[in-house]
């Protein structure tokens, strides 16, 4: 699911009464992972900016987390687009098939797959989609992901730059998580 204008309007305004409008509109999503009123009372205990970033990334972004499986990282991250994506895993690593190509991905069978995964995936979508990693889960072992198409991501570079610099942060090829 992709985010709508308003959502994203939320996001980066961070409004108060956004924010219980945007909590009511995907409360669906919300008690899909089990969130109760107890939850959601935790979040209000946050500073708005929090709240917001932590919402929205619930709905919209992917969480990657330090144990998935390569395969699993890319069925995830192409569930945030439209066009079909199928991996399998081989000898060398990961076989995608993205709108009717075939691309590899290369592993090292090693603890640093998970960055060469989504960074592999990221130069697969390059030329429609970017991926982006939300800065606040960058110190974490769980990274969340949003995946927008890139002329999203330009109109809100000339909209809101300073909040999405510091809100996002580019998955680029010497782009290393801790």
């Amino acid at each position: 699911m992709m985010p709508t204008e308003k959502d994203l309007a939320f996001l980066f305004e961070r409004d108060e009464s956004q924010l219980q409008h945007f909590l009511h509109n995907h409360k669906n999503v919300f008690e899909r992972y089990g969130m109760t009123e107890t939850d959601f009372k935790e979040l209000a205990s946050e500073p708005l900016d929090q709240q917001v970033i932590q919402a929205f990334a619930l709905v919209f972004a992917k969480a990657i987390d330090w144990r998935e499986y390569d395969d699993e990282i890319v069925r995830l991250l192409g569930e945030s687009i439209p066009e079909e994506v199928e991996v399998e895993n081989t000898d060398d690593g990961l076989q995608v098939t993205y709108d009717g190509q075939v691309y590899p991905i290369k592993l090292s069978f090693s603890p640093q797959d998970r960055y060469i995964t989504i960074r592999g995936f990221a130069a697969i979508l390059k030329d429609k989609y970017e991926p982006r990693l939300i800065t606040e889960s960058y110190m974490s072992d769980t990274h969340e992901i949003l995946v927008l198409p890139n002329e999203v991501w330009q109109r809100m570079q000339q909209q809101y730059p300073a909040q999405l610099e510091s809100m996002f942060m580019i998955i680029h090829d010497t782009l290393d998580f801790p």
